[in-house]
């Protein structure tokens, strides 16, 4: 399972985005849209609107986690290089901190692909 955790968190991020995209009500942001329309749309995101700044973030974290996800895929499919350990480490941190504050969200993903990504990292340290 050496190429797979680029992938697999574009696939992660895609899925997080579209549902946030798509189906706000499901994540707990209903009606956020009309929210946002109501506050003005620019500059909708302040410290007194903390819905839509929730919202926003759940946003911005999918597209960033999607960069991410397409630089890993670079990495181990352009460059033909496992993750750095690092990676897999930190990936490792953000979902266990993610699963205490939010059991039942989704960094139970995030928490497959660093256990994989430790686990390639260190094959390949051994195998070279």
């Amino acid at each position: 399972m050496q190429k797979v955790n680029g992938l697999a968190l574009v696939s992660i991020a895609l899925l997080h985005s579209l549902i946030g995209l798509i189906a706000p009500g499901l994540i707990g942001f209903e009606g956020i849209w009309q929210d946002i329309a109501n506050s003005g749309v620019i500059d909708a995101v302040k410290p007194d609107a903390l819905r839509i700044w929730g919202y926003y973030w759940f946003l911005i974290s999918g597209l960033f986690l999607m960069l991410f996800g397409c630089l890993c895929y670079w990495i181990e499919n352009r460059l033909d290089l496992p993750l750095p350990p690092f990676v897999g480490w930190g990936l490792l941190l953000i979902a266990c901190f993610g699963i205490v504050l939010d059991i039942d969200s989704g960094f139970w993903l995030v928490l497959l692909v660093a256990l994989n990504a430790i686990a390639v990292s260190r094959f390949r340290h051994q195998t070279t």
